[in-house]
């Protein structure tokens, strides 16, 4: 692993503050570029490899639209694994949640391609079988991120009472979000750029979502899932989380510790 992998990231308190108030914020050159090329190619030669997406945009819905994904590179690539894995983003993501150490839930490879379509409004957290559990996001852009382009928009603190309403990324979860936004008069904060190894981090209940892509380019995002050490696996109430628990909770059960091979200590003190 690099040195800047295995380095901390000082996070000051008012930086902490403001993530527990509003439930997201942009730390810049969490991984400088310099040190992020190699592990962007290996990113993007994974996700491309292993993406079974071969419809036009045309034919697929709105969530097909949105971006190719991409899901658990880290087991399938060595220079994958050490970028997943890395010292540096544990820590931040146990400084952000306010914990002694976290664990890995899984990655994404989110690309967004030419003429890719919004990702609708949305809680993470919707899908996955971890209720009353810390969980964040890190989403670091692969590529510069321009007005063009754009990166993430959150609405802040909307984290703290947990699910809004249970519907999926879809276009009733954009209208519905828009509607509870608008009528509440909620500020929305959109990210206009961002540079390589620049980084988002977001609350697993915190509502976001991302336009479109206009631009002839790729915008190329990977993503990190994190959750504080000792969690247990709640009841799933849905598909969703019930296909969650099995793919990355394999052989374990509601109540049963969060701790499978496929979610791997990132930090602890």
């Amino acid at each position: 692993m690099s040195g800047i992998l295995s380095a901390p990231y000082p996070i000051s308190p008012e930086t902490s503050e403001a993530y527990r108030r509003d439930g997201y914020a942009l730390l810049r050159d969490v991984c400088p570029p310099v040190e992020l090329a190699p592990y962007a190619e290996a990113i993007r030669d994974a996700a491309l490899r292993e993406s079974t997406e071969s419809r036009p945009l045309e034919e697929r819905d709105t969530y097909g639209k949105a971006f190719l994904q991409v899901i658990n590179l880290w087991p399938k690539d060595e220079t994958v694994r050490r970028f997943v894995l890395a010292r540096r983003f544990g820590q931040i993501a146990a400084d952000l949640l306010g914990v002694d150490a976290v664990r890995l839930y899984h990655d994404q490879a989110l690309f967004k391609e030419p003429g890719g379509g919004p990702t609708p409004w949305h809680q993470d957290q919707f899908y996955w079988p971890l209720d009353g559990v810390k969980t964040v996001t890190m989403w670091m852009p692969l590529v510069p991120i321009q007005a063009d382009m754009m990166a993430m928009k959150f609405v802040a603190r909307t984290h703290e009472n947990g699910p809004i309403t249970m519907k999926e990324i879809s276009d009733d979860s954009e209208r519905f979000f828009d509607d509870f936004i608008h009528s509440r008069g909620l500020p929305i904060h959109q990210i206009q750029e961002m540079a390589p190894g620049d980084a988002t981090f977001h609350s697993g209940w915190c509502l976001h979502g991302a336009p479109g892509n206009a631009t002839p380019r790729m915008r190329e995002v990977m993503t990190i899932i994190f959750f504080e050490d000792g969690a247990r696996i709640s009841e799933p109430d849905s598909d969703y989380r019930r296909g969650d628990m099995a793919a990355f909770f394999p052989g374990r059960v509601p109540g049963d510790l969060a701790d499978t091979e496929l979610n791997p200590v990132v930090f602890s003190r």
